[in-house]
């Protein structure tokens, strides 16, 4: 969290810098929602979720301070004057940086991105905090995809920090909103193994591998948990030393 700050604050010096000279070889400063603009659209091509799923961690960690700063870009702008445009803008980056610091191991620091960049109240977690992504997200004018997305994350940054329940709480929201969100249902079928409800899991994973047959990580728990199966029946059966 103290590098995602000092990376912020940097950003700023460097983007206040730009404005600065832009205004004085300007003769007639521009707004500042224009320089705010120009701002964001001078970052260099910010990483796409598709890339942060197939980077290394060092192309990682590269593109975690790249997203910080087109985050920060992001909210000078919105400082502005709100836009639906920027508003759509910031959440994106924002989801995309926590997936990126989900990545890197740092479940918090993307719980925090997430709860900066939807306003979620402080004390507010679990599904409650889900709900809150979904109508901050749909107040800001964002796509119905974008929100549930952002709800989902903030399950995912509770399960890897071991918040159990807030995570079950966060995936059933967003399975209240959509049934078909099928990582939901994945990650309720992780929790429900871990805790030792292997049949609730089991169920659960079949309704994954309904939605995506060629899912890798369902095809595979499913086939330890038939095996699992197997080994007790086996046992039950074994006649009793005499």
């Amino acid at each position: 969290r103290l590098m995602m700050r000092d990376a912020a604050a940097l950003s700023r010096r460097l983007i206040g810098t730009g404005l600065a000279s832009v205004a004085r070889r300007s003769p007639s400063r521009p707004p500042i929602s224009r320089l705010a603009r120009l701002s964001v659209c001078s970052v260099a091509r910010v990483p796409t979720a598709e890339d942060v799923r197939a980077y290394s961690p060092s192309e990682l960690e590269a593109a975690r301070l790249q997203l910080v700063v087109a985050l920060d870009g992001a909210e000078h702008l919105l400082a502005s004057g709100f836009s639906v445009e920027a508003a759509q803008q910031r959440t994106h980056l924002a989801r995309v940086l926590a997936m990126t610091l989900l990545r890197l191991g740092s479940p918090l620091d993307a719980e925090q991105t997430i709860v900066d960049a939807l306003g979620v109240p402080r004390g507010v977690t679990g599904g409650e905090a889900a709900r809150w992504c979904r109508a901050r997200g749909g107040d800001a004018g964002c796509s119905s995809e974008a929100p549930l997305e952002m709800a989902f994350l903030l399950g995912v940054c509770y399960q890897k920090s071991g918040r159990t329940r807030e995570a079950l709480a966060a995936f059933e929201e967003v399975l209240r909103e959509s049934e078909g969100h099928w990582r939901a249902r994945y990650h309720t079928a992780l929790l429900a193994i871990g805790g030792g409800r292997h049949d609730e899991g089991e169920a659960a994973l079949r309704r994954v591998l309904a939605c995506q047959p060629e899912h890798a990580g369902s095809l595979s728990l499913l086939a330890r948990l038939e095996e699992r199966q197997r080994a007790l029946r086996n046992e039950l059966q074994v006649p009793a030393c005499r």
